[in-house]
């Protein structure tokens, strides 16, 4: 019998008449764009001021999309021709998508076993071409900041944590996306807290700020009621500002969060505790169990074609699993802009540029032998943020019987 699952949206699932309400007074008040309105706006800044409290940084930037994030991020960062930067080879498509957007070149690091930047392989990758480290906590894990930051620090290179995954996340009591010099969130259907589309940029770097201000705007910052052009900041921008009825919406899902995040923790710490001694059944390692966010879980098995027939068995008991390898574009060989390298035009750029002549890299599969290795025998599931303690229990069981089949009943 299958189990009756949960959709996998974790904040989407927690939607009720407090969103509603205020998406509503946006409409009626006639005001859906941040700056300025029939009556004055307040629901952008109100998200942005309750970013800065939550993450307990100094500034924080809405925008549009997390992909706006990323890309506005890069853009502040000066990122270009004749750079390297270094991602994960678990991460999802955005991520290397804006490093091409802004013709520089990417550089594949392996994951370890927390399916995050392994940090002795990122030391391996950096060259003198290195310019920025994008480490992504993936599926709800935090990466190991504390060996990132080291190698980065020592080495004098910026980090942009990616952050879309993980949101609320913690490394050692700190919020992830605040051990950079910039971190970003997603808002997106699938995240922690969401309104369908959405990004945040969140810095304690003040200069850093009005240039992301500036990148994701007229290409100048936007200071109280207009463009100021006269902070010695002019780059060219990119309309991404977030608008008031996606503000709506942040700013109550944001209060919702803790508690999302609480029930997903529960319920996953519930589910793998009735999982231990399942004979050939891993989890991944955590970097700091406490902070992961949760909203996966991942299953190692000791093979390839276990785990495929496993996966198979979940999604047969009415769990929405995936074999990594299948998981889409979240796998660099699975991109094939990426892995054919697809120019952004006619002009070959950015691989064919004089600048990216000494960064020749492979996409192909097996770039990243240890990750593929790893991915291959692993599966990811959800953890809906809206479990009974009943739906836990039948889980439990249908994922023993999946990876024991003799135990399934």
């Amino acid at each position: 019998m299958k189990i009756k699952w949960p959709p996998e949206f974790p904040g989407a699932n927690w939607y009720d008449k407090a969103e509603e309400r205020a998406v509503v007074q946006v409409v009626r008040n006639g005001a859906p764009f941040r700056y300025y309105g029939a009556k004055k706006p307040r629901f952008v800044l109100a998200y942005e001021a309750a970013a800065r409290r939550f993450y307990g940084v100094k500034h924080a930037l809405a925008v549009n999309s997390g992909t706006g994030a990323l890309m506005t991020a890069m853009n502040a960062l000066g990122i270009g021709p004749g750079d390297e930067v270094i991602v994960p080879s678990f991460f999802w498509v955005a991520t290397v998508g804006a490093v091409v957007a802004h013709n520089a070149i990417p550089v594949l690091c392996e994951i370890d076993d927390s399916f995050t930047m392994d940090p002795a392989d990122l030391a391996r990758k950096i060259t003198p071409r290195t310019r920025l480290i994008v480490p992504v906590h993936m599926t709800g894990g935090v990466c190991d900041m504390k060996s990132i930051m080291a190698i980065a620090n020592q080495r004098g290179i910026t980090v942009l944590e990616d952050c879309a995954q993980c949101n609320g996340g913690t490394f050692a009591g700190r919020k992830v996306g605040t051990f950079g010099r910039a971190g970003m969130f997603s808002l997106q259907i699938n995240k922690n807290c969401t309104t369908g589309e959405g990004g945040l940029l969140v810095t304690d770097d003040e200069q850093l700020y009005w240039k992301l201000n500036a990148a994701h705007d007229v290409g100048v910052p936007w200071v109280g009621g207009g463009p100021k052009a006269d902070m010695g900041v002019a780059l060219w921008g990119s309309g991404r500002r977030m608008s008031e009825l996606i503000g709506a919406a942040a700013s109550v899902q944001m209060k919702k969060l803790p508690a999302i995040l609480k029930h997903m923790r529960q319920s996953k710490n519930r589910i793998k505790a009735m999982l231990q001694g399942t004979p050939g059944l891993g989890f991944r390692r955590q970097n700091d169990p406490a902070g992961d966010t949760a909203s996966f879980l991942t299953l190692i098995l000791s093979d390839e074609p276990s785990a495929v027939a496993a996966a198979q068995r979940l999604r047969d008991g009415g769990i929405g699993a995936s074999h990594l390898p299948a998981y889409g574009m979240h796998l660099y060989y699975n991109i094939p802009q990426l892995v054919n390298k697809v120019p952004l035009s006619a002009a070959g750029n950015p691989w064919s540029l004089p600048q990216n002549a000494q960064s020749v890299f492979s996409y192909a599969k097996g770039a990243c032998p240890r990750s593929d290795a790893l991915l291959a025998r692993s599966i990811v599931l959800p953890i809906p943020s809206v479990l009974t303690r009943a739906q836990e229990q039948r889980a439990a069981k249908i994922i023993r019987g999946a990876v024991t089949p003799a135990g399934l009943g």
